[in-house]
């Protein structure tokens, strides 16, 4: 017997592309609901939906006030069907493969239903023509963990599906401060749960110059990219970490992670021990060496 999904989307503005992302999912292979919270579109986007809506049961629209991405997510959690198995969080503009749903509720039936758990995925790049873009950079083998779910997330929002577990856990309140959505559920699981992270694309992950969080396609793109992002997130690692543990207080290995990071600040012998210890890392090893670099001199 299938398990009950829901897809939950916040849009904005996205009557550009909206049609094809809605299409896949009325084609997955996989029975699902959608659930839509709408960010205060002021263009044809809520028409569209409301369209598909006539047509398809199982679509339902919540207008909202223009509240920002982070804020949606969590409004959506809130809101949604406290009786279903499995909760996706799907974006505006992407496109799913037909088996994206099936592929992450077989990866979820296998990890333990009693513990908040979280799959998420590789994606195939394309551009706003849905041409698949050519990536230069080298995949890496990906190492889900706490210690990287504090200095970095790899779970891309629209590849996650999580359990009830981590839902009611996420439903609980918003929290104080988080950068994004996905990366708090990354955080929750991979501290209190399970993290499966499918090497395996299952979805078009659109590019394009009005997304609200991207990726880049080539080893200098990304470097800049990366050094950008780490001088914009500077302190927000710090704060993000700082509301995660004043919501759940970590014990264990865990909180002697959380304790050498948020004591970061006190001296540089402390930022020392945290960048030659070996749980708290970043996916890519340059990316890593970076991180540490900045981190070292105080400027994350």
């Amino acid at each position: 017997m299938d398990k009950k999904v829901q897809i939950l989307m916040s849009t904005y503005n996205g009557e550009r592309f909206i049609r094809k992302q809605l299409d896949s999912i009325i084609n997955q292979n996989y029975k699902v609901s959608l659930l839509v919270r709408d960010d205060g579109s002021t263009d044809s986007t809520i028409e569209i939906i409301k369209e598909y809506g006539r047509k398809y049961d199982f679509i339902t629209l919540v207008e909202g006030e223009n509240i920002g991405v982070v804020k949606s997510f969590f409004e959506l959690i809130r809101i949604s069907d406290s009786e279903a198995d499995y909760y996706s969080f799907a974006d505006q503009d992407d496109i799913w493969f037909e088996g994206k749903i099936a592929r992450a509720v077989e990866k979820l039936e296998k990890m333990d239903e009693e513990k908040p758990c979280l799959y998420c995925s590789r994606q195939t790049l394309i551009d706003s023509e849905d041409n698949i873009l050519n990536v230069k950079m080298k995949e890496v083998h990906i190492r889900p963990g706490f210690g990287n779910a504090i200095v970095e997330n790899i779970a891309t929002g629209c590849t996650c599906v999580m359990n009830k577990k981590l839902r009611d856990l996420a439903a609980k309140g918003e929290p104080d401060y988080t950068i994004m959505h996905d990366w708090w559920l990354y955080l929750l699981a991979s501290y209190m749960g399970e993290v499966y992270f499918d090497n395996r694309p299952q979805m078009y992950y659109r590019q394009h110059g009005s997304n609200t969080m991207g990726s880049r396609t080539n080893y200098i793109e990304e470097f800049r990219e990366r050094v950008r992002r780490f001088s914009a997130n500077k302190n927000k690692l710090y704060r993000q970490l700082s509301s995660f543990d004043k919501k759940f207080r970590a014990a264990g290995e865990e909180k002697k992670i959380v304790d050498m990071v948020l004591g970061h600040k006190e001296s540089l012998s402390k930022r020392i021990r945290c960048i030659f210890s070996r749980k708290i890392y970043r996916q890519r090893k340059l990316d890593n060496f970076i991180f540490k670099i900045l981190f070292l001199t105080n400027h994350i």
